[in-house]
């Protein structure tokens, strides 16, 4: 007996050389240096030192800014707990304000769109 062919398994996609099946994802991100890990903690460390010594908006503003979008998963962990630690350390009667002053610094939209993609 001869085996039939399903049609509805047939992926029409990948037989169009226009289909987005076909289109490869790693041009759609961008090329960023690599990061190491060392170089990630040395900069908590410093954003955490503005953060001892009151500079909560500097400290964010600089885990913001700063972002290790080349480094490894150990790398971006030790990141983001840098910026929830921040953000934990930031009272709710200031975080407004102190959003409103990034927000119409030089470059504080961009700031403020990095803060989005933690949150």
């Amino acid at each position: 007996m001869a085996t039939e062919l399903n049609w509805r398994t047939i992926n029409i996609d990948a037989l169009d050389p226009d289909s987005a099946y076909n289109f490869d994802l790693s041009t759609l991100t961008p090329a960023v240096q690599p990061v190491p890990t060392p170089d990630v903690q040395t900069l908590a460390g410093q954003i955490r030192q503005l953060l001892r010594g009151g500079d909560s908006e500097g400290a964010l503003r600089g885990a913001l800014e700063n972002v290790p979008y080349g480094a490894d998963d150990r790398g971006k962990e030790i990141h983001l707990a840098t910026v929830t630690e921040i953000l934990q350390s930031i009272r709710h009667a200031d975080m407004s304000p102190m959003l409103q002053r990034i927000y119409q610094s030089e470059g504080g939209t961009e700031v403020l769109d990095v803060l989005m993609k933690y949150l």
